[in-house]
């Protein structure tokens, strides 16, 4: 017969190898309709693998960190393509996804005016990465503004969030979110060098793709008229002028006045501005309204603050901006 502490010792040990194996047991990951990882129902999602649980804040986010992360991260992405950020509500299960993630990554510069409160709400201590970082960004609705340089690394000032309509900043995006998941992940560090040197090369290959694609429009017909102000970047790096934005300021919150839109339309005629612009994720009611009464062309299909759906033209941060800017050059010529 045991003796007591014999067995004791016996039903602990019985008791941690049941702990062991629960925790060991496999999970079944989901992945969302938009071909990006769907909504974390729980830590399980991350147990069973070595992989990084990481939360980003936009589609436009999630894809860049895929591309860097690949296998060895896990990326739940807050806000599904097609989705504004501007006007986002964050829900309970946002809470939970940040309580369980080790690192997130956010644009920053305002775009997440929310992220502050939530992640206060999930409690704990993990990264915040804004992708931003370290580039001076330009005052909103100044497209002419001193070229973007690196800021000093602590600085956030206040600006135009839209830095990736610049490619070149969209390199910097990913500069960030390498040395990011380095920070958390350390072993993998030489993984995450060689898939973002590999990405940052098919990024300046789309930049020069753009700057092509762009020399085909006459230098007097690049005026852009958009929903609102999300092409100051694309603006300045590409050679086009904003002549002015349906929602003004970055934001898609407050909509136009009846004398604004007439401004609008008056502006439209004197510049001779060939079409006007707008987006998947604000409604294009106005924009329809204003280029009806200024009797130019709208186009209605550009993504700009979010992906398209799965096996969309707009579904990978690449394959948005050359259907964006194919749909601007054809737009303007």
């Amino acid at each position: 017969m045991l003796s007591i502490i014999g067995w004791r010792r016996w039903l602990a040990l019985v008791l941690c190898c049941g702990l062991l194996a629960a925790c060991g047991s496999p999970n079944t990951s989901l992945s969302g309709a938009e071909g990006l990882p769907a909504r974390s129902t729980g830590v399980a999602a991350a147990t069973g693998s070595s992989a990084v649980n990481v939360i980003a804040t936009t589609s436009i986010i999630a894809d860049l960190v895929k591309n860097v992360g690949g296998e060895r991260v896990n990326v739940h992405v807050l806000l599904p393509p097609g989705t504004d950020p501007h006007t986002y509500a964050p829900t309970p299960s946002d809470v939970q996804a940040i309580a369980e993630a080790q690192i997130v990554f956010e644009n920053g510069l305002g775009l997440e005016a929310w992220l502050e409160e939530l992640t206060r709400n999930a409690g704990g201590s993990r990264p915040i990465v804004a992708a931003t970082q370290g580039i001076t960004p330009l005052a909103s609705g100044d497209e002419h503004a001193d070229e973007g340089k690196h800021a000093d690394e602590d600085e956030h000032a206040e600006g135009d969030p839209h830095m990736w309509f610049d490619v070149q900043n969209t390199m910097r995006y990913v500069e960030n979110i390498r040395d990011g998941l380095k920070q958390v992940d350390p072993a993998s560090g030489s993984a995450y060098d060689a898939n973002a040197a590999a990405y940052i090369e098919q990024l300046r290959q789309l930049d020069a793709e753009i700057v092509a694609q762009v020399a085909g429009v006459p230098a007097e017909r690049r005026k852009l008229i958009t929903n609102h102000d999300t092409f100051g970047y694309f603006a300045k790096r590409y050679g086009f002028e904003v002549v002015g934005n349906v929602f003004e300021g970055v934001s898609t919150e407050q909509e136009p006045s009846a004398q604004q839109i007439a401004q609008l339309v008056r502006l439209i005629e004197e510049q001779r501005v060939p079409a006007v612009f707008t987006e998947n994720t604000v409604n294009p009611r106005l924009a329809e309204q204003v280029a009806s009464e200024a009797g130019v062309k709208v186009v209605t299909t550009l993504y700009t603050d979010a992906l398209g759906p799965a096996g969309s033209e707009g579904d990978t941060y690449i394959k948005m901006m050359r259907f964006d800017v194919r749909q601007i050059v054809e737009a303007l010529k």
